[in-house]
């Protein structure tokens, strides 16, 4: 299992409430198709947005962050009321 960190900031500035980083999770599981291999999410608030951490079952760091991008591709785009208003940052 691979742990794969992202941050999304907040495009209008201004810190989400803590219902924000669960509903966000609720989205990317709903988004989460078994090809992603995802095992946990972890979601919190930060001052300027959600940090996020996908616990992603990959043979490499390579293959776990392609399907994170993927996932949160999929589920920024689908126009979720959770996943708006974010721009995307990997970190780890």
């Amino acid at each position: 299992m691979v742990p794969v960190g992202l941050s999304l900031t907040r495009t209008g500035g201004g810190a989400p409430e803590e219902s924000h980083a669960h509903a966000l999770a609720d989205t990317l599981w709903a988004h989460a198709a078994p090809e992603y291999a995802i095992e946990h999410i972890r979601a919190w608030t930060q001052p300027d947005g959600i940090g996020i951490t996908l616990f992603i079952r990959a043979a490499s760091v390579g293959i776990a962050h392609a399907r994170a991008e993927r996932l949160m591709a999929a589920a920024l785009a689908s126009g979720a009321a959770a996943a708006r208003g974010y721009s995307l940052t990997f970190l780890s």
